[in-house]
């Protein structure tokens, strides 16, 4: 089987290259392409990567070298470029079905909650199957398309590393202010500022925690002068108990401070529709990297209901961690298990290769 995936953020032209796409700094150009790719390698699946300079993406869409065509992500905000991609992407769509390749279109967002919801419409209606990262997504998309929706996960980053929670806690003088002690080291990861906000909102509760437990929170994500005024007035609110780092996002350091830190906390607004189908890539990488998770009910976060720790008042949650610990190690156990059977490489590779298997060559009418 040979598959070839399109997407603006591919170079331009063709290429086999799937490191360039394991190594993105856009998750679901790691998670939605380079990832698979790489799984489906594995299994015996080829796999080429198309930049949409339409002659290029045109030119190597023939039956006699590839089997099936997967449309990742468009990036493009709306505007003129988007108009041009989008234009692309349909062509090369129709092209591939008119030559009898299965098109498949992946979505890892909500995209029929944004101003491009006519454009992704257009294109479902071009496909043979849609894949998608949650049931939650699917649910969105089955009410817009009458193709097939499939629910493929995002493969779990990183190495499994040993679960540990061995937090600090709190003494009598610690409670009494007389002596201060190692710091609670919690992280938070992410790729996005509006995500961060959640976080925010968790400030004044952590404040109060403080009080009787020092904290330390690390936030790991893209340079933004925002957060930096934002870490300042966490700083502010607790000095000397309340302390606040950036590391900048990076592969590297998202393990490194995984490594380093107690536990990850993950908030998040539950009443944002395009959170709401939210996939659980990031309480995944944190299970396999051995770390307890504290966040919000999103609806992916469900099925990790019995390893993650889920509820609307995290602080709380934290408490309780903090006071059971060695019920959050069988969790992170329980959550490693989990990950293994459904979203570890080589489980999702079986998934894509399941989905995709039976496009090959039978392009529908």
């Amino acid at each position: 089987m040979q598959i070839i995936w399109i997407s603006d953020t591919a170079p331009a032209g063709f290429t086999t290259d799937i490191g360039y796409f394991e190594r993105h700094r856009q998750a679901s150009m790691r998670l939605r392409v380079g990832m698979p790719a790489r799984a489906l390698a594995g299994l015996g699946v080829t796999s080429a990567f198309v930049g949409l300079d339409t002659p290029a993406v045109l030119e190597h869409l023939a039956p006699d070298r590839v089997d099936a065509v997967v449309f990742a992500k468009l990036s493009t905000p709306r505007g003129p470029t988007f108009d041009a991609f989008a234009t692309a992407y349909l062509g090369t769509a129709e092209h591939a079905r008119a030559r009898g390749l299965g098109v498949a279109v992946d979505l890892a967002d909500n995209v029929f909650a944004t101003d491009r919801a006519d454009f992704f419409a257009a294109l479902l209606a071009r496909a043979d199957a849609v894949t998608v990262t949650t049931a939650a997504l699917a649910e969105v998309c089955a009410r817009r398309s009458d193709r097939p929706v499939h629910v493929v996960g995002d493969p779990a980053e990183g190495e499994r590393r040993a679960p540990r929670f061995s937090p600090p806690r709190a003494t009598l003088l610690s409670r009494l202010g007389l002596a201060r002690g190692r710091a609670l080291r919690l992280l938070w990861f992410g790729g996005q500022y509006r995500n961060f906000r959640d976080l925010a909102a968790l400030f004044p509760a952590l404040s109060e925690l403080a009080v009787s437990q020092p904290v330390e929170v690390t936030v790991v994500m893209n340079q933004d002068e925002r957060i930096g005024q934002a870490l300042d007035s966490l700083r502010a609110r607790g000095p000397g108990r309340l302390t606040a780092r950036f590391v900048e996002w990076s592969l590297a350091a998202v393990a490194e401070e995984l490594d380093r830190c107690d536990l990850v906390v993950l908030p998040a607004d539950l009443h944002d529709e395009m959170r709401a189908i939210a996939s659980a890539n990031r309480v995944a990488r944190a299970l396999w990297a051995g770390r307890a998770v504290i966040a919000h009910p999103l609806p992916s976060y469900v099925e990790f209901g019995d390893a993650a720790l889920l509820h609307a008042d995290l602080v709380a949650t934290l408490r309780w961690a903090l006071a059971n610990p060695a019920a959050v190690d069988r969790r992170i156990h329980v959550g490693q298990d989990l990950v293994a059977a459904r979203l570890a490489p080589d489980a999702i590779g079986r998934r894509w290769r399941e989905v995709l298997g039976p496009l090959c060559g039978t392009a529908s009418a």
